[in-house]
C-alpha cells in the first residue's frame, strides 16, 4: 500500500467525526425526499389553459376551438384525466403533439393508450406528430394510432373544412430533433399559400428550418416548459430553448404556441405545471 498513513489519519478524522457524516448524509437523504415528494406533486397534477387568438392568427378558418396536448411519456392515468378533461371542453379539433412514449421505458401492453386516443377520437377529429422519443418504439406507436383512429401525419398536410365552414390547412411535420423533417413534401414557399396553415411540430426549434415555409400557426411541446418555472410568475426556465412554453410572436407576424405538455421525465417538475391548451380562434 502506498499510502498507509494517508489512509490511517483519513480513517481517524472520518472515526472522530462520524457523528458529522451521519447528520450530512441524513440531510442529503431529506433533500433527496423532499424533492421527490414536491416535485411528484407538481407532475401529478393537471390544469387546461386557454389562449384566445383573433382572427387573423388564422384567417378565414375560425371561429375554431382547439385542443393541444403532448408529450405524455407513456402515463396511462395522465391520459384518462385528459380525456375526462377533454369530453367536457368539446373542442372541434384534438392534435397531439408527439412523445407518446418515453425511449428508455418499455411499451409493451398498449391497451391504455389505444383506449384513450379512442375516446379522443370520438370527441373530435383527433391528428398527431411523432416526438423524438417516438422513434424508438415507432412500430407500436404508430399501431395504436391506426387502431384508435387518430390520424397520424408525419410530413403529410391534410385540407380541413371547420365546423363554420371556413378552410384550414393541417400540416403535421416529422420530428427535427431526429432529422425527419422534410418540409418540401407539405408546405408551400413563403407567400405561395392562400389559405390558413396550422403547422404542428413537436420541437418549436423546427421554426428556424422552416422560416421560408407558408404557414400561420405552429404548436408545439417538447420542452415541458422546462419542468422549471419561477414562482408566481408565467416564466419558465430551459435550457434548450428560447420558447420554453406559451404564447410567442415570431416573423412577419406568425405565432408559436408551446404547450408545458401533460408528462414529465422523472416524474418531477417545479412550478410548472402539466397542461392541456384549448386555442380559441375567433371569427372573422
Amino acid at each position: 500500500m502506498k499510502n498507509p498513513h494517508l489512509i490511517r489519519r483519513f480513517t481517524d478524522h472520518v472515526i472522530r467525526n462520524k457523528y458529522r457524516y451521519v447528520a450530512l448524509a441524513l440531510a442529503v437523504l431529506l433533500c433527496k425526499c423532499t424533492a421527490e415528494i414536491t416535485g411528484g406533486m407538481w407532475a401529478d397534477s393537471l390544469e387546461c389553459n386557454t389562449t384566445t387568438l383573433p382572427a387573423e392568427a388564422l384567417p378565414g378558418a375560425g371561429p375554431l376551438r382547439i385542443a393541444l396536448i403532448t408529450d405524455l411519456h407513456n402515463v396511462p392515468d395522465r391520459l384518462a384525466k385528459v380525456v375526462q378533461e377533454l369530453e367536457a371542453q368539446k373542442p372541434d379539433l384534438i392534435l397531439f403533439g408527439g412523445d407518446l412514449v418515453t425511449a428508455e421505458e418499455r411499451f409493451r401492453r398498449t391497451r391504455w393508450a389505444v383506449t384513450g386516443f379512442r375516446r379522443l377520437a370520438a370527441i373530435a377529429p383527433t391528428y398527431a406528430v411523432l416526438g423524438n422519443h417516438d422513434y424508438e418504439k415507432l412500430e407500436q406507436v404508430e399501431r395504436v394510432y391506426a387502431t384508435a383512429g387518430v390520424t397520424l401525419l408525419r410530413n403529410q398536410a391534410v385540407d380541413l373544412q371547420t365546423p363554420a365552414g371556413g378552410k384550414l390547412k393541417l400540416v403535421g411535420m416529422g420530428d427535427w430533433n431526429e432529422g425527419d423533417e422534410k418540409p418540401q413534401l407539405c408546405l408551400a414557399p413563403k407567400g405561395k399559400d392562400a389559405t390558413a396553415v396550422l403547422l404542428l411540430s413537436h420541437d418549436p426549434e423546427s421554426r428556424w428550418l422552416l422560416r421560408e415555409y407558408d404557414w400561420d400557426l405552429m404548436l408545439s411541446g417538447h420542452n415541458h416548459g422546462g419542468q422549471l418555472g419561477i414562482p408566481f410568475t408565467d416564466t419558465y426556465l430551459s435550457f434548450r430553448s428560447s420558447m420554453p412554453a406559451g404564447l410567442f410572436d415570431f416573423e412577419e407576424g406568425r405565432r408559436v404556441l408551446v404547450s408545458r405538455g401533460v408528462g414529465s421525465i422523472l416524474n418531477m417538475r417545479f412550478f410548472c405545471t402539466p397542461e392541456i391548451n384549448i386555442i380559441e380562434l375567433a371569427a372573422e
